[in-house]
């Protein structure tokens, strides 16, 4: 009975505290680690157990870099399958490098979690290295540094001007197109309601879009700024017209170094006697399926 004591001292002395049973009727040393089933043999004794950490992470960002059922994030993993897990939050950073010519960096950039149990005490315990690296809440603090390739972002920035280029000159051909009449139905009035129509019906949506394409140039750290929407409208028979959808912007790495561009939000066909408005191309598809 001694020797048993014993061993159960050691065992706090270690793992320190626990917390109290989870579903299950397993106690664990983390308040974050759960374990939500687990597996015992004829005698009642357990064999295997599933875990799950219930972290957060400062900054939120980090959680990104991770694969959330690999790191058992998002479910339990079985120890018997997996008794350690590492959280790399740099796996991707040379990579990302490479192509944005900007990443985030962590520190630490890994962290490991190893899990055992003590049929003895019927717990479960996790280790983690480096120490302190998750406190008691649960929280994964880490510090990030933003590293950049100077070649590799001058390199995107001449690729854009070129695409702009030809952007521009496509731009140049369309606005040609759209101020030759094609037919005998042009009527300025009647061109407005075609384009009061299109945002009326679609603005909510095309509003969503440019929300959307604004968070994905944050995350790879540019600056994405619209200054307003401009619509033009062509006849394309008798009460129905085509109606273009582009967008006056200001992007680019630096705030002292935006560039003036036109973004595209469609090209729509308004029909004002059904009172109705569809997709006149791939980007107008893209809006109007978006969720």
């Amino acid at each position: 009975m001694k020797k048993v004591f014993c061993l159960a001292m050691a065992f706090w002395a270690v793992a320190g505290c626990y917390t109290p049973l989870n579903n299950s009727g397993i106690a664990t040393t983390k308040a974050w680690l759960d374990i939500p089933a687990k597996k015992v043999d004829f005698e009642g004794k357990q064999y295997d157990s599933c875990y799950q950490f219930r972290l957060r992470f400062a900054p939120a960002e980090a959680a990104g870099r991770l694969d959330g059922q690999a790191a058992c994030l998002d479910n339990c993993c079985w120890r018997s399958d997996k008794e350690e897990v590492v959280l790399d939050f740099n796996k991707d950073f040379e990579k990302n490098l490479a192509f944005y010519g900007r990443a985030e960096k962590y520190t630490p950039g890994q962290i490991t979690l190893k899990v055992s149990h003590s049929n003895l005490l019927n717990t479960t315990a996790v280790k983690v290295s480096p120490r302190g690296a998750i406190r008691p809440s649960g929280l994964v603090k880490l510090k990030s540094k933003t590293v950049e390739n100077p070649v590799r972002l001058a390199q995107i920035e001449n690729e854009a001007r070129k695409l702009q280029a030809r952007r521009n000159a496509r731009l140049a051909d369309q606005q040609i197109n759209e101020d030759t009449p094609s037919a005998a139905y042009e009527d300025p009035a009647a061109r407005q309601r075609a384009q009061d129509l299109v945002q009326r019906k679609e603005g909510t949506r095309i509003d969503r879009y440019f929300y959307a394409l604004n968070k994905s140039y944050q995350q790879k750290g540019y600056i994405f700024l619209i200054s307003r929407r401009i619509y033009s409208a062509r006849a394309l028979g008798e009460n129905v017209y085509r109606v273009v959808c582009r967008a006056k912007v200001q992007s680019g790495a630096r705030a002292e170094n935006l560039r003036n561009r036109d973004i595209s939000c469609g090209v729509w066909k308004a029909d004002l006697a059904a009172g109705t408005v569809s997709p006149a191309d791939a980007t107008a598809r893209k809006i109007k399926t978006q969720a």
